[in-house]
């Protein structure tokens, strides 16, 4: 995938089409919904609404944040987190096909990790079906980064 680590994230673009009814989209968001969720994962997010634009590129912005609110202020475990993103995502999926940008955002109540997902494919079908894939390696990615962050907070309070 290719990855880009930015100061902050154009705004997405206007034109195209929410997703709806997407079968592999829908399976994708709520499998990644799921993994956030759970005990392994550091993090929560917002809701996620993937986009068709043109007729060859799915994307959307995942808005993530820590979960508990004392790791909200802690600027260097949010630059390990993008760190770590970064290294992982670099080594999933296609970098002709996948592209995620990423960046820290100051918000009321702390940083915030911006990223956004985008695929191309041939036509919509293809851009969609390549998308969700990419979730998964966004979901898988975070999840690693949980547990790499888990292990510098463990070894930085011994």
């Amino acid at each position: 995938m290719l990855v880009d680590a930015v100061e902050s994230l154009p705004k997405p673009e206007q034109s195209g089409t929410d997703v709806a009814d997407d079968a592999g989209i829908e399976r994708a968001l709520r499998s990644f919904a799921a993994a956030i969720d759970s005990d392994d994962s550091l993090f929560e997010c917002e809701t996620v609404t993937p986009r068709i634009t043109g007729n060859a590129l799915c994307s959307a912005d995942f808005l993530l944040r820590f979960r508990q609110c004392e790791l909200a202020g802690n600027r260097r475990l949010h630059l390990a987190m993008v760190q770590k993103l970064v290294e992982l995502l670099r080594s999933a999926g296609s970098t002709e096909t996948l592209a995620s940008r990423i960046c820290l955002a100051k918000q009321a109540g702390g940083t915030t990790l911006r990223l956004r997902l985008e695929a191309r494919g041939t036509g919509g079908d293809q851009a969609r079906l390549r998308w969700g894939l990419g979730v998964a390696h966004v979901q898988q990615a975070l999840l690693f980064t949980s547990r790499y962050l888990r292990q510098q907070m463990g070894s930085s309070a011994e």
